[in-house]
């Protein structure tokens, strides 16, 4: 009976280290953002419409233009929540002012890739501060959070806004793994100075958002890989992926806030943005589709519909 059990025994550890193996390379190649940079760059996950929309698109020329033409150094802000630097472009308005915008950029991407949104802000007298999210640019690690832990920072740089300006009305607008932690920070207790949020295709929960991309990005089955993924991540001290989750956080939001969505998102898939409105619990909520347009794409595919949305709806609370 030894031998037989010795030999269950054997693989049972070898069928536990395979498990974790998995976890590991998923965890590795979804959230160190550096090597997933390399794995991009070398082709994985590209749509070319995708890439022809954007390589064509003049709004974000413009926009890119606009934001290497400032050439703005990082502004260092040492964070008491995560207990190390953290890193944002500040831009001060052409006059004195008391708007402010957090614009929050997505997973992969950087304060450039906002530079839009920025861009709108500005050009309609806010300060803008556009924070390098956890892994991502000038910030200190390689492994995202996505929006977990990133709220907290989120928090040190309200602190930050107020301390430079009491009479401060902020907005928060974030895209992608930005409207996720958008949405996440509401679920704070924030002070009066935060007066409106826009979350443009965030995710209800990393879980779930993970979950919607491991069969068609990797196909492979989403429960056990998902399930030694999360046994790896939090085992280095990151984040547990059920817990990294909008809709819950949401519930408790007192925020203003405006949900938007392209309904030919793939990535983050179009039907998570009527649960997470249904579940926010702020006093003023709306929603608005954008048709056609994919992952991210909401502000360039109609750039007149979204950004009539957003002034109207913000404009409530401060001037737009």
């Amino acid at each position: 009976m030894k031998k037989p059990l010795k030999v269950l025994a054997k693989a049972a550890i070898g069928a536990g280290a395979a498990y974790l193996a998995v976890g590991e390379v998923m965890y590795e190649g979804v959230l160190n953002i550096p090597l997933n940079h390399f794995i991009r760059r070398n082709g994985a996950f590209e749509n070319a419409d995708e890439n022809d929309f954007w390589a064509n698109n003049k709004l974000r020329q413009e926009a890119d233009a606009w934001y290497d033409a400032k050439a703005a150094g990082d502004t260092v802000l040492a964070s008491d929540r995560i207990k190390r630097n953290t890193f944002a472009k500040v831009y001060f308005a052409d006059e004195k002012s008391d708007k402010w915008a957090i614009v929050i950029h997505g997973y992969s991407s950087s304060p450039r890739g906002m530079a839009h949104y920025a861009k709108v802000y500005f050009e309609h007298g806010f300060n803008v501060l556009m924070p390098h999210m956890i892994g991502h640019g000038s910030d200190k690690s390689s492994y995202t959070s996505m929006g977990y832990y990133d709220k907290l920072i989120i928090l040190d740089w309200i602190d930050y806004i107020v301390g430079l300006n009491k009479d401060a009305k902020i907005v928060i607008h974030g895209v992608s793994m930005g409207a996720a932690t958008t949405m996440m920070v509401t679920g704070e207790n924030l002070p009066s100075n935060v007066v409106a949020a826009v979350e443009d295709c965030g995710f209800t929960s990393a879980y779930e958002e993970y979950a919607s991309q491991v069969g068609p990005m990797f196909h492979l089955p989403a429960a056990p890989v998902l399930t030694a993924a999360n046994i790896v991540s939090k085992a280095r001290r990151n984040f547990d992926f059920k817990e990294a989750a909008p809709i819950k956080a949401i519930v408790h939001s007192k925020t203003p806030t405006l949900f938007i969505h392209g309904d030919a998102d793939k990535f983050v898939p179009y039907e998570m943005m009527q649960p997470l409105y249904e579940a926010c619990g702020a006093p003023d909520k709306d929603m608005l589709t954008i048709p056609g347009a994919f992952h991210t794409a909401s502000a360039f595919f109609d750039n007149e519909l979204y950004w009539n949305k957003v002034k109207e709806f913000i404009g409530k609370y401060i001037e737009f």
